[in-house]
């Protein structure tokens, strides 16, 4: 029964690293042992389980289709030996994580890294995109995206949602004024993203929404570009609420148009619909779903209005109710 065990941690790290001899790293075994593991399995089963070249090693529809089962089982049997042994089972192997860019650099990457002290027998690889990746294709386990799609093969979780802020430095606003309505900012100087010139930006308040177009004379596909230039006091910045925390905090940033809101932003994790995840994704999982909501509680901290709906408003895509 060992042995077989054995066969299937070899196959689960071949389907993960697609390399015998990284498998066998990982497993602190001889390639040529890796090897013979999968033959085993595949004069098991009566099919085989790679298709092997000398360029690559690619699993076949019989293998997809057994993985997750694998995967069950072979935690099951991790958490069974830990049980006995009083334990709680460990988190481990590679997990490879795609990242949007600002919302990546300022909140995951510190988590990841604390996430790697937890968890010492886990490797992180860290991907960045600004667009929602093919999992599969790109052989990533898990997403942090902004964007998540409405539909097809994938798992959604949504973690915390955060509100796009004004922003605007001390400095422009003793030379340009305080916006008073969101309309007063098409007299402004904007730092504009490629959603804001497309169509109207539709604010919404207790006084009803108001639709305005920015002049875009300075534009930018990067929400933290946008964010340096108003903190450099060149102008007004539209971005998500976990960049500027720190800068108005510290009354580097004022915050404009409190009353005023744009649909807010549902921070999400994708995974796989056909895969279990493992043990070390559920893990990082848990621990950004409680880091998302501390981010919030900071911000709450310098404005509760920043991070609350104003009292008898939804704010659209926002759920209703607790």
């Amino acid at each position: 029964m060992t042995d077989r065990i054995e066969a299937y941690a070899a196959f689960s790290k071949m389907m993960e690293l697609g390399s015998f001899s990284a498998a066998g790293r990982q497993l602190g075994i001889g390639q040529s042992t890796v090897s013979k593991h999968i033959a085993a399995l595949e004069a098991e089963f009566g099919v085989q389980l790679f298709h092997r070249t000398t360029r690559q090693i690619r699993p076949t529809a019989e293998a997809e289709r057994i993985y997750e089962h694998v995967l069950r089982m072979l935690d099951a049997v991790e958490t069974a030996h830990a049980m006995v042994k009083g334990q709680q089972p460990e988190a481990s192997g590679l997990l490879r994580l795609a990242v949007p860019p600002s919302l990546g650099r300022r909140l995951v990457l510190p988590l990841v890294h604390d996430f790697l002290k937890e968890n010492p027998q886990v490797s992180v690889e860290v991907v960045e995109t600004a667009t929602v990746p093919d999992l599969a294709a790109e052989g990533l386990e898990l997403a942090v995206v902004t964007d998540a799609p409405a539909e097809g093969p994938l798992i959604v979780r949504t973690v915390r949602r955060f509100e796009w802020l004004v922003v605007a430095s001390p400095e422009y606003v003793a030379k340009k004024g305080v916006p008073e309505t969101a309309i007063d900012l098409e007299e402004h100087d904007v730092a504009c993203a490629p959603w804001m010139i497309d169509g109207p930006l539709a604010f919404d308040s207790e006084n009803g929404r108001q639709a305005i177009r920015v002049s875009c004379r300075f534009s930018t596909n990067s929400d933290e570009v946008a964010y340096e230039a108003a903190l450099a006091g060149h102008c007004i910045a539209i971005v998500p609420a976990w960049l500027p925390v720190e800068d108005v905090a510290q009354g580097r940033l004022s915050v404009l148009l409190r009353d005023y809101f744009l649909p807010s932003i549902a921070v999400s994790i994708i995974y796989p619909q056909s895969r279990y995840p493992s043990r070390r994704a559920r893990t990082f999982i848990d621990l950004l779903a409680s880091r998302m909501i501390q981010a919030r509680e900071l911000l709450a901290q310098i404005d509760p209005a920043l991070t609350k709906p104003i009292s008898g408003f939804v704010r659209p895509g926002e759920p209703v109710g607790p």
